[in-house]
Formats: C-alpha cells, structure tokens, sequence
C-alpha cells in the first residue's frame, strides 16, 4: 500500500471515529498551523477525560536552502502529515498529555552540499510512520470555542537518500546518516481554533 492511500485510509479512520462518538460526546472540528503545515483537526469525547484526534496537516512548500547537519540542500521542502492521538486530560482541566502516530508527508529534495562533493539528494524521516507524544492545552475562549495548543516530539530521526552511486558520495551519506541517528526526534508544535457541536 502506498503512503498516499495509508494516508487516505487513515483520514477515513478519523473520520469515521469522529461519527461513531457522536453518542458518546462532544465533537470538534478546528484549523490551525504547525511547524508541518496548517492543519485541519476533529475531536471526539469517547470517554470521562479521554478525546481521541486527528490532524491533516500541509500547505507548507519553501524553496530555499536548508541546512542538514554540517550539509546544505539547496531544493524545495513539502512539510506535511497525518496525525492521530488519545488525549488524556489528567486533572479535568485544560491541560492534556496526548500520544500516538505520525504519519509523515514530508519531502525535501534537492543539491546537496557536503564538503567537497555536491549531489542530488532527498532527505526524509526515518520513519514514515513514526510515535508522537505531546502535552498541550484545550480552553473555552467563547460559548462553543476553544483554543488549543501542542508541543512535543516525533521520536524519528532524519534520513539523507541519493540515486548518485559515486562511492565517495554514498561514503558522505553515510557519514551524515551516523551523525543524524544522534538526534531520534523531531519536534512538533501546533496551535488551532475549534468549535464543537
């Protein structure tokens, strides 16, 4: 299967346990922005002090040079991903603790500097699909309004990829994959405007 149709498979699941708790409980929809994109986001009470969440997130396509380690990739970046999470709200407040699975749409392509040698390259998470554990809140600014927040990690690290078969190239990729791994996660953090039902 591929990343597209898990992603579609995946929307579809948050979908469709956003209908199914409509007996349960409330049910949100918001949008918002991440450092992966804006997002689109629904929320549903399934139990006292447990909400279950999905994320799209996307819109995000810079064209500039990035830096990866002690390497530059002058190409362009698509952020993007889909997200699903169990919040618990501990203390039944606004504060929760949130985890679960990020699935990532991120590509970044480009020419790779890496001392002396240059070529073409893409760099991607590790994993594709990848653990996420945030903390954050979720308050009432208005009769049927909330504003949330997130911030947390995405435990994958970055992964440099060339078609170039030049040894001295593979040798570098290999070099800048090794000092990658020494970063596991990534981070994450998102705000959003919801209203609910």
């Amino acid at each position: 299967m591929t990343l597209k149709l898990t992603m579609a498979a995946m929307a579809a699941a948050c979908l469709g346990t956003v209908a199914q708790a409509q007996d349960i409980g409330e049910i949100s929809v918001g949008v918002g922005v991440t450092n992966f994109g804006f997002s689109l986001q629904g929320e549903a009470d399934v139990a006292p002090q447990v909400a279950v969440r999905g994320m799209i997130m996307g819109g995000f396509n810079i064209d500039d040079t990035f830096e990866v380690d002690d390497a530059e990739v002058d190409g362009d970046a698509e952020l993007g991903g889909v997200a699903i999470l169990a919040d618990y709200y501990p203390l039944s407040n606004p504060w929760r603790v949130s985890g679960g699975l990020f699935f990532s749409t991120t590509e970044i392509s480009g020419e790779v500097t890496d001392g002396l040698l240059t070529y073409d390259g893409e760099v991607a998470l590790t994993n594709e699909i990848a653990p996420m554990i945030t903390t954050g809140f979720n308050t009432d600014i208005a009769p049927g309004w909330a504003l949330s927040g997130d911030i947390g990690v995405i435990i994958s690290s970055l992964e440099v990829s060339s078609d170039d078969d030049d040894a001295d190239v593979q040798d570098e990729i290999d070099e800048l994959n090794s000092d990658l791994e020494d970063l596991p996660v990534l981070p994450f953090i998102g705000f959003a405007v919801s209203y609910t039902y």
